[in-house]
């Protein structure tokens, strides 16, 4: 939660008595959605266009157009709807209109496609092709981080990061004349849920090292264009809603992970056993839980709906997030697992998720699930 503001009236939501990590039955009035893939562009070999090295993120435009971007080869490639290529634009560099790691994509509300860099924000025009509109530079000291791209309510851009000295992820609001509103997302103990640091020698040199529980709780949070972000740890469904007022308010619903399966437990005492060999460590500082966290992930769709991903029973094949409008839950979307979100934030509608596949040849795709209302 955000530090010195109090948390408003939790609403609870959900039944008692869920069974071993299955989610409570929705109520009535709440509509159930279930996604599949309905277009993938990539391909093992052949044009280059449809050749990716590392997909950083996937949107889509007022057109339907599926816009791509390319980590590795510091560029942006645009789709028709049907995944024909289109065009593309960008290449390595700190000139305008030149792209270096673009790793996550927004529309603004100045209708700019906004794309996070190593160091920076460029924005573009598209139309049938991409003209360089403007940049501004990232104010944290988290060079390359990977994060989404999302506006406050007063049209800011949000800069997440790290201030220089600080290890607390704080969200810099950027406005006019390079002023900064910096706001810290929550404690440090909070955002180092889940992590042990490891100090070792390399050499004759000293390291430090973090080591994480495998299949522990992690400190998680979503950010969503107009103010609202949210934050929770990773073990309970307890999620702090934040509102572009600086308000906040608690969803909480009781409910568990799941256990883990016996090939979880394997892989995670195999990883256990590994990180004590590398780093020479006598006792391991993590043991192997008897649940995997309730939550996986907090996005925001583009109608500023929150939802709620939970963590899937191991060979689960579809995905599931309970969706909230200011807190009140108001459906469930359920769509494949093999659908991965891109490494910033999945683009999501009511109707249409944008996401990343990869086969067992390391081939990356973009994807497109589609929504059908089930009940």
């Amino acid at each position: 939660m955000k530090s010195g503001i109090p948390v408003a009236l939790g609403l609870i939501l959900g039944a008692a008595g869920c069974v071993d990590g299955g989610a409570p039955a929705p109520p009535p009035e709440i509509s159930v959605f279930e996604g599949a893939v309905d277009l993938e562009i990539g391909e093992v070999e052949g044009e280059d266009p449809y050749l990716f090295t590392t997909i950083g993120s996937v949107v889509e435009d007022d057109r339907g157009r599926v816009i791509v971007a390319d980590y590795q080869t510091h560029e942006v490639r645009v789709f028709e709807p049907d995944g024909r290529f289109a065009f593309r634009f960008g290449r390595q560099g700190e000139g305008p209109g030149e792209l270096t790691n673009p790793c996550c994509m927004t529309f603004g509300p100045d209708g700019l496609l906004w794309v996070r860099e190593n160091v920076r924000y460029s924005a573009f025009r598209l139309d049938d092709g991409a003209e360089y509109a403007r940049s501004v530079r990232s104010m944290n000291a988290s060079f390359n981080l990977i994060a989404p791209v999302t506006f406050d309510a007063e049209g800011r851009l949000v800069d997440l990061g790290m201030a220089a000295g600080d290890t607390r992820f704080t969200r810099f609001h950027l406005g006019p004349g390079m002023a900064v509103d910096t706001v810290p997302m929550a404690t440090e103990e909070e955002q180092a849920t889940g992590f042990s640091p490891v100090d070792i020698k390399v050499g004759d040199q000293a390291a430090t090292f973090f080591l994480y529980q495998p299949f522990g709780p992690l400190w998680i949070h979503g950010h969503g264009s107009g103010g609202w972000w949210a934050t929770a740890v990773s073990s309970a469904y307890a999620v702090t809603l934040h509102h572009p007022d600086g308000s906040t308010s608690l969803i909480q619903v009781p409910l568990q992970g799941p256990e883990l399966s016996p090939d979880e437990r394997d892989g995670a005492q195999a990883r256990i056993d590994q990180e004590k060999e590398r780093f020479d460590l006598r006792e391991h500082p993590f043991g192997i839980p008897d649940r995997k966290p309730v939550l996986a992930e907090l996005f925001f769709d583009r109608g500023g709906r929150l939802w709620v991903e939970k963590t899937g029973v191991d060979g689960q094949d579809m995905r599931e997030a309970d969706v909230y409008r200011e807190g009140t839950l108001v459906a469930r979307y359920r769509w494949p697992r093999r659908v991965s979100h891109p490494v910033g934030s999945p683009w999501v509608t009511e109707s249409t998720l944008y996401g990343t596949t990869r086969d067992s040849l390391d081939v990356w795709r973009a994807a497109r699930v589609r929504f059908t209302r089930r009940g």
